[in-house]
């Protein structure tokens, strides 16, 4: 596991040592640059201290007792006679003479020499140094410059450890505060006193507890109601397989089985419609939308509730062109089309009709269910789609989950439903369902 604190202090610390590196440079591209200076004067004085006597006659070498004498002078004449030349402890004074006077830079078998020559009618003045000497000089003011700084990178060191564990101790702290959330205690972390770096980050983790809060509120309520709503179908099943091995006749047993039966049909319903309202929780995996026939996959709903609607002595028909085409989730889709027809077949009186049909209406397509039912009155339509809620007086004994799937899958693909009358004007109206869809 990485650690901010130990990556901060590693590359501070080796910013810190390049700077140092960089330091050290500087230092002895300065020093050696000043050193050149002040040897190059020294040199030329060298040279021009020399005084050329006429009675200086033959060879004569120069021998220096102090070691640590770097310079090299030699004298000569116009014809290239040497009249005395010292003997460098360092090297033997190997540069080509020269007439021309001035600075110059020679190179060697014995490395590099800085040479300056001072041309005068009596002769010619040669003084030379080693460019390794003046180099190792550098070296040696540079280090001397930065060691104790160098020493120091240990210490600066221990100050950025400190320092960053002062500034990163807020962090640590909304670290802990975090850990002591879990799902019975969700309230937001405190914002009073937050660095300005990290507020975003808690403002983001409050924002993740709050749906997160939601979200266990809306679990544990469709629990409860889930639980609610299930008691009764599952009583009811008890005490219908109680009257069924109590019958005293077949008619009695045929008759309890069929209500049974029933029974057992609207509680695999209901437990169907949980479901599917369980997978439209936020949060859950969607299915991947693909393209698709809305209009076909209308028609094999209709036709999967066409013995239903026989038995119910209800019309069921669909118009629709062969394709209307759209994007969504094709199961999804198929539940919303089946609450809707489903709700409709519910409420449509014996002898009406159910007309459930998709058209294309400019960039959307619309799917409306119309039936001949009491209808929804105004005030009651917002209420409908509310999970579990039934409108006063209904006896049809669903679940009061249709519409709301409907609604939830309608909006998770971006699209909308409303309700209307079918037959405004008319007693009763009817209930007209519109669903539109990108």
């Amino acid at each position: 596991m990485k650690s901010i604190r130990a990556n901060l202090v590693l590359w501070l610390s080796g910013a810190l040592a390049a700077g140092m590196v960089i330091v050290l440079a500087a230092a002895y591209a300065l020093a050696h640059a000043e050193l050149s200076l002040v040897f190059d004067e020294e040199l030329r004085q060298i040279a021009q201290a020399a005084h050329l006597r006429e009675d200086w006659v033959g060879t004569g070498t120069l021998r220096l007792a102090h070691p640590e004498f770097v310079f090299a002078v030699r004298v000569y004449d116009e014809g290239g006679r040497v009249y005395f030349e010292t003997l460098s402890p360092l090297a033997a004074f190997d540069v080509p003479q020269t007439f021309d006077p001035g600075f110059s830079d020679v190179e060697t078998p014995l490395g590099a020499w800085r040479v300056y020559t001072h041309v005068t009618p009596e002769g010619v003045v040669q003084a030379a140094q080693p460019q390794a000497t003046r180099a190792a000089l550098a070296r040696e003011l540079s280090i001397r410059m930065v060691l104790p700084e160098l020493a120091l990178i240990p210490l600066l060191a221990l100050l950025v450890a400190w320092v960053l564990g002062r500034g990163l101790a807020p962090l640590a702290e909304t670290s802990r505060r975090v850990s002591d959330r879990d799902a019975a205690r969700l309230e937001p972390l405190p914002t009073a006193g937050v660095p300005v770096e990290l507020a975003p980050l808690v403002e983001q983790i409050n924002a993740l507890l709050g749906r997160l809060a939601a979200s266990f509120a809306t679990q544990r309520r469709f629990i409860a109601d889930a639980a609610h709503e299930l008691r009764s179908p599952v009583a009811a099943l008890a005490l219908q397989a109680q009257l069924a091995s109590r019958a005293r006749s077949d008619a009695e047993r045929s008759a309890a089985f069929a209500e049974l039966t029933r029974g057992i049909e609207r509680t695999r319903r209901l437990v169907q419609q949980l479901l599917d309202m369980a997978r439209l929780e936020p949060g859950e995996r969607a299915e991947a939308p693909a393209p698709l026939n809305l209009a076909q996959l209308v028609r094999e709903v209709v036709a999967s509730y066409a013995a239903q609607a026989e038995a119910l002595g209800v019309d069921l028909g669909v118009e629709a062109p062969p394709a209307v085409r759209t994007t969504g989730a094709a199961s999804e889709l198929l539940s919303l089309v089946a609450n809707l027809v489903d709700n409709a077949l519910r409420y449509a009186p014996r002898g009406s009709e159910v007309t459930a049909s998709v058209k294309q209406d400019g960039a959307a397509v619309e799917l409306a269910v119309m039936d001949c039912g009491p209808g929804i009155a105004p005030l009651e339509r917002a209420r409908v789609f509310e999970r579990f809620h039934r409108a006063a007086g209904d006896a049809t004994r669903g679940s009061g989950l249709g519409l709301p799937i409907a609604k939830a899958i309608a909006e998770r693909h971006g699209g909308s439903i409303v309700l209307d009358d079918a037959h405004p004007g008319r007693e009763p109206p009817g209930l007209t369902v519109r669903v539109r869809l990108p």
